[in-house]
Order: C-alpha cells, then sequence, then structure tokens
C-alpha cells in the first residue's frame, strides 16, 4: 500500500481536510482545471471560476440508474470497472486527481491514436513529469457514458495489486456519480447523478 501511494502521489493533489474551498475553471483551450488556491487561477479566468466546495442540489439520478458496487479489498485501492471503445479496463477511484489517467497501453488497446495528444506537465509530490493530453469520445463507467472526456496519458507504475490496474478515475469523471464509501462494512458504490 505505501508503494502505491508514493508511485500515484505525482498525479495526486494533496490537500488537507480542513480545506475549504475547491475550484474548477477551464482555460483557453478547453481544458478543465482544479485547485484549492484561487490565486492559482489566471487572473482572466478567474471570475468564472466555479466554486465546488459547498454541496450542489443534484437532479434526482435517472429512473433505472442503480448505483454499482465497487471493488474493495482490504489494503488496496478502491477500483470500478470500466470500457473504452468497448475494451475492459480496471480504474482506481482517486478522489485526489484532479483529471483521469489511463496508461498508453490501454489508449493503444482501445485502438486510440494516443500520439496526436498535446505534451502536458504533471506536478505532484515526487516531481514533475511530461505526460499527454488525449481526448477519448467516450467511457463507459457504473452505467454512465462519459465523454468526449481530455484524459492524461501516462505510464502508471506497476504496483502489487490483485489485478492490473490500467488507469486512475479522477474527479473530472467522478463528478457525473456519487460516491459512496461505508468503511465499516467495507462496501462502496458509484451511482450516475
Amino acid at each position: 500500500m505505501r508503494v502505491w501511494a508514493a508511485a500515484l502521489a505525482v498525479c495526486l493533489t494533496v490537500t488537507s481536510a480542513a480545506a475549504a474551498q475547491l475550484y474548477r475553471w477551464t482555460d483557453g483551450e478547453g481544458t478543465v482545471h482544479y485547485t484549492a488556491d484561487l490565486d492559482a487561477i489566471p487572473s482572466a479566468y478567474r471570475d468564472a471560476a466555479e466554486l465546488l466546495s459547498a454541496p450542489q442540489p443534484r437532479p434526482a439520478a435517472a429512473r433505472g440508474l442503480e448505483p454499482t458496487e465497487l471493488r474493495v479489498d482490504p489494503g488496496a485501492p478502491i477500483t470500478v470497472a470500466a470500457r473504452l471503445n468497448g475494451v475492459p479496463l480496471t480504474l482506481v477511484v482517486d478522489t485526489g486527481a484532479d483529471r483521469t489517467v489511463l496508461s498508453p497501453s490501454v489508449i493503444e488497446r482501445a485502438g486510440l491514436d494516443g500520439g496526436s495528444g498535446r505534451p502536458t506537465q504533471i506536478v505532484g509530490a515526487t516531481g514533475v513529469t511530461t505526460a499527454t493530453l488525449v481526448i477519448v469520445p467516450l467511457l463507459d463507467i457504473a452505467g454512465a457514458r462519459i465523454g468526449p472526456l481530455t484524459v492524461i496519458v501516462h505510464a502508471l507504475p506497476s504496483v502489487g495489486h490483485a489485478e492490473p490496474v490500467d488507469g486512475l478515475l479522477g474527479r473530472d469523471a467522478l463528478d457525473a456519480f456519487t460516491l459512496t464509501v461505508d468503511a465499516a462494512s467495507g462496501r462502496a458504490t458509484l451511482t450516475p447523478r
């Protein structure tokens, strides 16, 4: 578990439990960003930033969209089954990741062109690395179809997880769901909003 947490730190944003505000803003190229620091948003986009920390009333989930049970194994991250172009994936549910991250092998298996994306830098606790932003047309997760979605394509570290992990499901996609985690019973669900 310690190796897992350290290896994924590149993709995570560390925030304290007392952080009171989270902002979402979109740059001139349409890329969605998340930050807890209003001053980190360029002044040209600051007025359009959306405050996310206050609970927002959501419309009731469409009928027939039941919660999806997530895989919860002691000592391992919570995972969810997904599909990209019909290709099955296993994604780690990562509420600390701003963006969804997929490995280059997933992009290739799904028949998408990962080389046509634009380069980006990922800044995390372990330093800075280069990755690629790629738009995927449709990601099927827990009864919801999300897309087009700009994801980060970056090789994920190999860790001792029971099954291969193909990526991280970040807050950009998790915004489409209600995530419920009951640690006492070892149960977690995703319900499309």
